[in-house]
């Protein structure tokens, strides 16, 4: 027959870590007409840009504005991006074909120079 041993009860203890902070929450909430002035200085071309440089690298309190104007700003790299390499196809393929023009007008000049 096995002997039962009675229970201690089971005390949990606090754990406390030193210089523990939960994290604040700096995130406002936004207002639409907040962002109806933030969409409106997005619109003006160089004071959006950098606008929207200002709100990206900075510690506001919004968050929600920090990561739209990240984001926005990574577009704005990839369509530059873009428009640099379009822009280079688009220069080496219109210098072949005025390339080719010029020298298939400079062909056919030579033909049609009949003396009558």
């Amino acid at each position: 027959m096995s002997q039962q041993y009675p229970q201690q009860p089971y005390y949990q203890q606090g754990y406390q870590t030193a210089g523990y902070q939960p994290a604040q929450q700096v995130d406002s909430a936004d207002s639409v007409g907040n962002w109806v002035l933030t969409i409106f200085l997005m619109g003006i071309p160089l004071v959006g840009l950098i606008y929207m440089i200002v709100l990206a690298a900075g510690d506001g309190r919004s968050l929600a504005k920090r990561n739209f104007a990240r984001a926005y700003l990574i577009w704005i790299g990839i369509g530059i991006a873009l428009a640099i390499v379009l822009g280079i196809i688009a220069a080496v393929t219109g210098g072949l074909f005025f390339t080719a023009v010029f020298s298939e007008l400079n062909n056919s000049s030579s033909y049609s120079s009949h003396s009558y």
